[in-house]
Formats: C-alpha cells, structure tokens, sequence
C-alpha cells in the first residue's frame, strides 16, 4: 500500500513539473546568429561547361574564382560589408582572360536582403537575397530564399567534406533550391534548369560551400545544342569556427549543434527536477514509515555536447562558330555594377551612367 501511494504522490508532483518545464523550454525558441563586425569568410569556386552535344559538342571552359566577404559593420537592421574576387577563365579552344573587382554593399541580417548595391551580383530582380547566409534556427522543412531561389532545409547534421581543408568533414545545414529559367546571353538561347545545394554553419548560419548543377538545352546562332554548366564553392578560411563532423552524419536530419545543446539542457533539467521531487516525497514517505534511511543516488552528469545563376558576370564564352561583338563594360558609380558602357542608365540602380 505504501509503494501504491507513493507512485500515485510521485505521479500528482511530476506530472504538471515535467508539463510546465516542457512548455517553458519551448516558449524560448533560438534566436539567429547577428552579424559582428569582422565577420568574414574567404572562398575558392570553380565553374565549368562541359557535356556539350550539338553546337556545343568537344567544347569546355573553366573559370577559377578566389573571393573574400567582409563585415564592416553591423547592427540589428543594417550590415555594411565590402567585396572582393578575382577570376581566370580558359576553354578548349586556347582563349583565356582574367579578371578582379571589389566594392561594398549592405544588407539586412533581419530579411537576408540586399539593401544598397551587391557583391557583383547582376540579372536578378528585386528583392535579392543574400547567397552568403541564412537563419540557422529554422527547422528542416523550413524554406527561405537564395537571390531570387527558393530553398528548403534538408538536414541539421550534415558532414560536408571540404576539399579546401585537407577533405577533412564538417558540420553544416544543407538546403535546396530548384528552379528554372531562360539564357539569353554570350551562350546562346537555352531553356535552364537547375540544382542548387548549398551548406551553412549551423552556429552562424554562414555559407561553408555549395554545388550547383544546371543543365542547357536550346541553340546557338540557329543551331541545336546542349551542355552543362556546374558550379562548385568551398570556403577556405573563415572567422567562425567550423565543427568537425563524421563522414557518416551525412544523411542525418537532427538538429544541428546549437539545437542539440538546447535540447540536452532541457533535458538535463527534466531529468535533475525529477530526481530532486522523487527524493524530497519518497523522504517523506520513508519518515512517516520512522525509516530513516535513503536510497543513494548516484549524481547525475549531463552527456557531452556533442548555383545556382553565376554569381559573377563571368562573360564566358562559347565555342567560336560565330565572332561575337563584346561590348566594354564599366562600374556604376552608384551601385558598383558592371554594365555596358553604351547604356545610359544602370539597369540594377536606374542611376546615369556619366
């Protein structure tokens, strides 16, 4: 009878305990990481076309891209960061260019918007969302916006491997983008579709790499063709630490490493609340019973915690069956984009050219 009664005591005090800790844990959700000024991250990006049937059978190029982005400033509403990148681009046929350029812009770490100038990014419409980072709270299933792509969180715990660091594994959050959309440009006319996965810090919500997979379909100057164009980029040096990961976490979905900790913090105060109500009202019992000895109970120890449109106006060029006219560009004085040096107005900003 006394065991009956202390199990139905100890089920009245736990219960409403473990209901009101519960709701309280999850009335407390993880806030986004705020940009610092210092904040930066270096990358190394190689993109390529290959595959080429039709008009574009045989034909290759390959454009290597090392950049830097930096926080200047931040606050709540407002990020100030500058730019740089430098490119060399080759193809199959001998010709080779190379390039550099650097500015500044800012954008908001609230919306993940650009809000004065971009990183060099052209062809988008408005708003433009950063390529660069993301909220790291959302769960999996979760959607938020890549420039103009709409992307989804696959997974929390996803070991990325990074060629840049030795092919050592990393922890990150993996998300999605599929789209499609109409070239128009030094390539031809084709008809796009593409994959998009990029990999984010889960503590900063950052960019760690990404690989970006578009397939071509349409003509070149009236004839038939088709290739594919890949992008791949991995950061090579960053102000925020990367956590080391197994190979095999890769297809987990979990929570990452912030969510996890909270996660064993909730859990290390259920468990130390419940052991305390259990000793305080089995004592009680034992007194009224005039025993006056305890159980031991061994002290508990909490377990351990544990592309995508070219970024950059390459001017890439296709297989030479045509000479094409290039048109000399110059930076906009206002917002710092390339534009053709015959434009009167700059198409991202409206601004006059001269």
């Amino acid at each position: 009878m006394k065991v009956e009664r202390f199990s139905k005591v100890l089920a009245v005090i736990l219960i409403p305990c473990v209901l009101a800790i519960a709701v309280t844990a999850s009335s407390h959700p993880a806030s986004a990481y705020a940009p610092q000024k210092g904040d930066y991250f270096d990358y190394f990006e190689t993109i390529a076309v290959n595959n080429g049937t039709g008009s574009y059978s045989g034909y290759t190029d390959q454009t290597l891209v090392n950049g830097m982005e930096q926080m200047n400033s931040a606050n709540a509403s407002i990020a100030s960061a500058s730019y740089s990148l430098s490119y060399r681009y080759s193809n199959s046929q001998g010709n080779s260019t190379s390039y550099s350029t650097s500015g500044k812009y800012t954008w908001s770490p609230s919306s993940f918007t650009y809000v004065n100038g971009t990183d060099n990014q052209v062809g988008y419409y408005q708003p433009i969302n950063v390529w660069f980072a993301m909220n790291p709270t959302l769960p999996v299933g979760g959607t938020f916006r890549v420039l103009n792509t709409q992307f989804m969180v696959l997974s929390k715990n996803y070991s990325l491997q990074l060629p840049t660091e030795g092919n050592e594994f990393v922890q990150t959050i993996q998300a999605e983008g599929t789209g499609q959309y109409q070239r128009s440009d030094s390539y031809g006319v084709f008809a796009a579709s593409y994959t998009w996965d990029e990999y984010f810090d889960p503590t900063t919500g950052y960019v760690v790499g990404y690989n970006y997979v578009e397939h071509d379909s349409g003509q070149y100057q009236g004839q038939a063709g088709s290739f594919t164009y890949t992008d791949d980029l991995y950061v090579t040096s960053t102000s925020y630490n990367l956590a080391l990961a197994s190979s095999s976490a890769s297809t987990t979905t979990t929570a990452g490493p912030e969510g996890a900790s909270q996660n064993l913090g909730y859990a290390a105060v259920l468990l130390v609340a419940a052991a305390a109500i259990a000793v305080v009202v089995y004592a009680a019992v034992r007194r009224r019973g005039k025993d006056k000895s305890l159980p031991k109970h061994p002290q508990y120890t909490p377990p351990p915690s544990t592309s995508w449109e070219s970024k950059v106006d390459l001017g890439s060029r296709p297989s030479e069956q045509v000479v094409i006219r290039e048109v000399a560009k110059v930076n906009c004085k206002y917002c710092g984009t390339l534009i053709p040096s015959t434009a009167d107005l700059c198409p991202y900003c409206g601004g006059p050219r001269q």
